[in-house]
């Protein structure tokens, strides 16, 4: 138990540089995840291509870009063991880049937004080209049990984007 509250603990200290910097974008990003995670039906463990996994927020300040330039340069060391097998799967990810969670995504019809992991996410881009065809393990969020929320969040995802010039 201490270990995964000390995990959580350096989490939210790395985070606290970015908090001074937030802006109306991550308020409203904040709300869509919350919705996310309230508005589910389920979640499941699936594999997709890298080149489908799109970002829902730029990696623009500092403290972010100097994690994501780390987990680049660990991928890269580990790069020839990884196309041996095409995957990047939650054990490998964990290993090299680890985390406090899974890449959790929303499918989007052929591509899933990704709203945890946007930092993982560049590192793998810049790390692998799109013609190394790497699979990567995620959490996919799912809302079988009311569509219209499926909509409204993809919708909103899509929003996100935008707003942060991605879309």
């Amino acid at each position: 138990m201490f270990g995964t509250f000390g995990t959580w603990w350096r989490y939210l200290l790395g985070k606290r540089s970015e908090v001074a910097q937030m802006d109306y974008k991550d308020a409203y990003m904040g709300k869509v995840v919350l919705d996310i995670h309230r508005k589910r039906s389920g979640k499941r463990s699936t594999r997709v291509p890298l080149s489908a996994l799109e970002p829902i927020h730029r990696i623009d300040r500092e403290s972010a870009l100097a994690a994501t330039r780390e987990r680049t340069q660990a991928l890269r060391a580990h790069r020839e063991a990884l196309l041996a097998t095409r995957l990047l799967d939650s054990a490998a990810l964990h290993a090299i880049i680890p985390s406090v969670s899974a890449i959790k995504v929303v499918r989007d019809a052929e591509r899933w937004l990704a709203f945890e992991g946007n930092g993982r996410l560049y590192a793998m881009r810049e790390a692998f080209a799109p013609e190394d065809d790497m699979q990567v393990e995620v959490e996919e969020y799912q809302f079988t049990d009311a569509p219209g929320d499926a909509r409204s969040i993809v919708r909103r995802l899509r929003r996100v984007r935008r707003l942060n010039g991605l879309e």
